[in-house]
């Protein structure tokens, strides 16, 4: 890890700055430089490599986005950072084709000191253990995307709800195909209330987006979409106000996306957890898998929180992915296979009846629910039952192999 920093930004952000710094190294010891022109000159002298650079928040002169990518072009410096605030993806998109190793939203920064100096004020009051605060971490955010409609994204969204609903979580569950979702009727919702009236112009209401949730199935709550779809767009800009409010109510939030990457969709991406890239069978998947992961990717979504499911295959197919994970992005995304459940699972689906399949069981919802089981133990909320424990297990003598420890899940 890089030890010794050059920066730039405003005299007036230079805290700021550092507290920034803090969360890329935080035993990394930090000098300014006076200009755009002079971190440049001073990076000459140093040895490449050795040294990292951090610009930001500057008010006067070259934009710090150029500035970084200057920087990062010089090839000098051992690592780029780009601090910044309101991020977009477009930002982050434009940094990564610059070479500039990372961006930081100070404003994302500045909250997370807060809520840690609340939450250390709260222990040292009430006398808490790390253990119970440890216990009020936020749920985490599973994200359902692909590259394509028909691959079946949303029937394992809305299955995974369900399933995990029934090992006893809290479930949150958001459809952010804004204009045409379908995902209450997956899960036998008749109406719900339009998300664009509690997020429009006026700002963002919490306490009302909360209580709009409708009850879709055993501890599932269901967000989203718009009734009309023209009210959709303007309905994008809160997407992450709601996803951080369900995230704070409940034990998990799970998330539907479009077909294509609208706002709201690389809002999801960014704040994911864990993103599931669905892909359907056969080589031609290969294109919009690989466009979606490189779009990931270039929204700041770390390699290791993606994961991969090849959704619809044979029953007992096994075997080696046709996929080329290094060229995609996906070198360290855990794979999955979830068989094809046939037209019963298509009807009873598209009747409402999510409920009634995961009752039924079969191919497909186990291995839905081998897909679930191993991404809610990574993140630490695997619920404490023998259904879920036992999900979490690869089933005996069906491996296949993966790019670097040969080993793949297989539903």
């Amino acid at each position: 890890m890089t030890s010794q920093w050059i920066g730039f930004t405003s005299d007036g952000c230079r805290e700021e700055l550092e507290r920034a710094l803090h969360q890329v190294s935080p035993q990394g010891h930090l000098t300014f430089a006076e200009s755009p022109s002079d971190i440049r000159c001073r990076f000459r002298d140093e040895e490449p490599g050795t040294v990292g650079a951090i610009v930001g928040l500057s008010s006067l002169g070259v934009s710090d986005v150029n500035l970084a990518a200057a920087l990062a072009s010089d090839r000098r410096a051992s690592e780029v950072v780009l601090v910044a605030r309101f991020v977009t993806g477009s930002l982050r998109s434009r940094a990564a084709q610059a070479g500039i190793s990372q961006v930081i939203d100070i404003d994302d920064v500045l909250f997370d000191d807060l809520a840690l100096s609340a939450s250390a004020a709260d222990e040292a009051l009430l006398g808490k253990t790390s253990e119970v605060g440890a216990g009020m971490q936020r749920a985490p955010i599973i994200v359902f995307a692909s590259g394509r409609g028909g691959v079946g994204k949303t029937a394992l969204c809305a299955l995974s709800a369900v399933i995990a609903g029934h090992w006893g979580m809290r479930v949150a569950v958001c459809d952010l195909d804004l204009a045409c979702g379908n995902l209450p009727s997956y899960l036998g919702v008749g109406s719900w209330r339009d998300f664009s009236t509690y997020t429009d112009e006026s700002g963002f209401d919490r306490d009302a987006a909360l209580s709009a949730g409708v009850a879709a199935g055993q501890g599932v709550t269901l967000w989203g979409p718009c009734e009309r779809p023209e009210l959709a767009e303007r309905a994008m800009t809160h997407v992450g106000a709601l996803l951080n409010a369900l995230a704070d109510s409940a034990d998990l939030v799970l998330v539907d996306t479009s077909s294509t990457c609208t706002d709201a969709v690389a809002q999801a991406m960014q704040m994911a957890q864990r993103l599931v890239l669905v892909h359907g069978v056969g080589p031609a998947s290969i294109t919009y898998l690989a466009r979606t992961s490189s779009l990931a990717v270039r929204l700041g979504v770390a390699r290791a929180r993606i994961a991969r499911v090849e959704n619809g295959c044979a029953p007992r197919r096994v075997g080696t992915p046709f996929t080329p994970l290094a060229e995609m992005g996906l070198e360290t995304a855990r794979a999955f296979r979830v068989p094809d459940g046939g037209d019963e699972v298509r009807d009873l689906l598209c009747a409402g009846h999510a409920d009634e399949l995961r009752e039924l069981g079969g191919d497909f919802v186990r291995g839905v629910a081998h897909l679930l089981a191993p991404l809610l133990s990574e993140l630490g909320c695997l619920p404490d039952n023998d259904e879920a424990r036992k999900a979490a297990e690869l089933p005996r003598g069906r491996k296949g192999l993966s790019l670097f420890n040969r080993r793949r899940e297989v539903a």
